[in-house]
């Protein structure tokens, strides 16, 4: 494994006499317990307008390791739907928030930003196998794929999250090792090697999604109630809302290949 040496940015806790209140309301939900929240460890693949929303969430709630990637620079049209200020334009999305994320923690988080897009990283020997969950929320199918067969391979438990490009549609999408992965879930992403560029987008949608996203990932990690791997809304009601297991495809071009092996 090749490490990769950038800084870790480690949240202060709240005085002492403060740590009971501070966790007082979302200890109330059934099945959620900081100390495990504390215990994991997360890779967020995608800086941007999901991701930073996702990862104020996480960190707010309390995870302990956060490592998010992302090649990308901050521009001026992120602005309105990312977490990101003017003082962070055409500087690196991952290493900005890690450093914004910091103010926003009040348990004890450690988060690094890595300026590496998944595959680079993973060419570089970055061990991704570490995490107890991968988050993939980027703007094109072939991270996403790269991911899920990552994700496969060493039985880690995948979250991709996703917006249409009329900013009307959303979807969450959960792989887990030996149920279906997300080419089961979306077998029409698995041959597109398209990376799309100057999409539109929107803040409402986004935090739509980043609830779901942030929602997913504490039931894997607290094996909370959860009745879905694929979550799907439609922000003006034109198409029903969608909770439902997707079954394994046999057909799978990612997981029906690795069965058939």
């Amino acid at each position: 494994m090749i490490v990769m040496k950038h800084k870790i940015y480690k949240t202060r806790s709240l005085k002492q006499r403060y740590m009971q209140k501070l966790n007082y309301n979302q200890a109330k939900i059934v099945g959620f317990d900081l100390e495990v929240f504390q215990a994991a460890k997360v890779a967020v693949i995608g800086a941007g307008a999901i991701g930073s929303h996702v990862c104020l969430g996480l960190v707010r709630k309390g995870i302990g390791v956060l490592d998010i990637f992302d090649d990308d620079v901050v521009e001026a049209q992120n602005l309105t739907r990312q977490l990101f200020s003017s003082k962070d334009l055409r500087k690196n999305k991952a290493v900005r928030l890690a450093k914004l994320l910091v103010k926003h923690g009040f348990f004890k988080t450690s988060i690094t930003g890595y300026p590496y897009r998944f595959q680079e990283a993973l060419e570089m020997g970055f061990d991704f196998s570490q995490y107890n969950i991968i988050l993939t929320l980027v703007d094109n199918n072939p991270t996403r794929i790269a991911a899920a067969k990552y994700c496969l391979q060493e039985k880690i438990p995948l979250v991709t999250s996703a917006v249409s490009r009329d900013g009307n549609q959303l979807y969450c999408a959960i792989q887990k090792p030996g149920k279906a992965c997300f080419g089961c879930i979306q077998p029409n992403a698995v041959n597109d090697n398209s990376y799309p560029c100057d999409l539109p987008g929107i803040i409402d949608v986004i935090m739509v999604v980043a609830g779901f996203t942030v929602f997913a990932l504490d039931t894997i990690i607290l094996e909370r109630h959860q009745e879905w791997n694929y979550r799907s809304i439609t922000l003006d009601g034109f198409m029903p809302d969608a909770g439902i297991i997707v079954p394994q495809n046999e057909n799978c071009q990612i997981c029906g290949q690795r069965r058939q092996q």
